[in-house]
C-alpha cells in the first residue's frame, strides 16, 4: 500500500474469486460495496453496492470486470507482487487474496477489497465476497447456535485524519432458529458491532443495528450496511462486506471491507 503523509491509503485490494481453475469462466461471482473518497481530504464523498466478475488463473494472476459500481466495464489483470499481494499498474490499483482458514470451505478465495486511484483526486474503495460456494438452502442449519472466528480487512476515512488500512478480528455468534447474527469487528477505529437477519444462505444487517464501540449515533444507518452468506457443508464458514457512513462527529468519514471466518 502507498502511503502519503499520515498512512494515507494509496491503492490496495483484497480480492475474492471464483476458484483456482484458470478454464473457468468469468461468471458473476463477486457481490459487495464501494466507496469513493476525496484524496485530499480523506472525505467519501458517495458509496453503494457494486459486482464483478473474478476469475484466478493459471499462472496465480487474477483478472476482475467490475460489472456494477464504478468503473464498470472495466478489466484488468493483477499479478503476485511477492509478498502475498497483487498489483497492476496500468489501472493503479493493488490486490490481496483472503481464504477460509479450513480450504474444505471454499477451493480459492472467498473475500475482495480493490483499491483504484482513478485520477489525481480521488480513489474508489470496493469490496467484496465470492457469490460461488455457498451453503445450500437445504443444508442450512435451522436450530441450534454457533460461533465464527476470522478476521476482517478494509479501507477507512476520517477527513483530515486518517486514510489507510483497518483490520482486525471478526467473530459472529448465531442463532439459526431465530434467523439472527450478532457480529462484531475489531479495527483502530473501535469495535464495529451489528445484527443481521439470515436468510436462506445469506444475511443483511438489520436497520439501525451498526454501531461503533456502542455508538449508533455516529453511523448513517440508511447509508451503511453488512451482508455475507454461509459457505460449505452445514454452514462451515461466514463471509461478506460492509459499508460504513459516518454522521454527526463523522460526518464524511466511512469505510468499505470485508471479512471472512470458519465455524468454532
Amino acid at each position: 500500500m502507498k502511503h502519503l503523509t499520515f498512512v494515507v491509503l494509496g491503492v490496495a485490494a483484497l480480492a475474492a474469486g471464483c476458484g483456482n481453475n484458470g478454464n473457468d469462466g468469468i461468471g458473476t461471482n463477486a457481490l459487495g460495496y464501494y466507496g469513493d473518497v476525496n484524496w485530499d481530504n480523506a472525505v467519501m464523498t458517495g458509496s453503494g453496492t457494486t459486482e464483478a466478475n473474478i476469475r484466478v488463473n493459471d499462472d496465480d494472476s487474477v483478472t476482475v470486470q467490475i460489472t456494477e459500481g464504478p468503473d464498470a466495464g472495466e478489466t484488468a489483470t493483477f499479478y503476485a507482487d511477492g509478498s502475498g499481494g497483487y498489483f497492476n499498474d496500468d489501472v493503479d490499483a493493488y490486490l490481496q487474496l483472503g481464504y477460509f482458514d479450513d480450504p474444505s470451505i471454499k477451493d480459492g478465495p472467498v473475500v475482495a477489497l480493490i483499491d483504484v486511484a482513478s485520477d489525481d483526486e480521488n480513489l474508489t474503495l470496493m469490496a467484496f465476497r465470492s457469490s460461488n460456494g455457498m451453503t445450500a438452502a437445504s443444508d442450512m442449519p435451522v436450530t441450534g447456535f454457533a460461533t465464527y472466528r476470522g478476521s476482517h480487512v478494509g479501507g477507512a476515512a476520517i477527513p483530515g485524519d486518517y486514510l489507510g488500512y483497518i483490520e482486525g478480528g471478526f467473530q459472529a455468534n448465531v442463532d439459526f432458529g431465530a434467523g439472527q447474527l450478532a457480529g462484531a469487528m475489531q479495527s483502530g477505529l473501535g469495535d464495529i458491532t451489528f445484527d443481521a437477519t439470515i436468510s436462506g444462505a445469506e444475511f443483511d444487517s438489520n436497520a439501525n443495528s451498526i454501531a461503533i464501540d456502542n455508538d449508533y449515533g455516529v453511523i448513517n444507518q440508511g447509508a451503511s450496511g453488512v451482508e455475507g452468506g454461509f459457505y460449505g457443508e452445514g454452514a462451515a464458514g461466514m463471509a461478506g462486506t460492509y459499508l460504513l457512513n459516518g454522521q454527526g462527529p463523522l460526518n464524511g468519514a466511512g469505510a468499505v471491507g470485508a471479512f471472512v471466518a470458519d465455524r468454532d
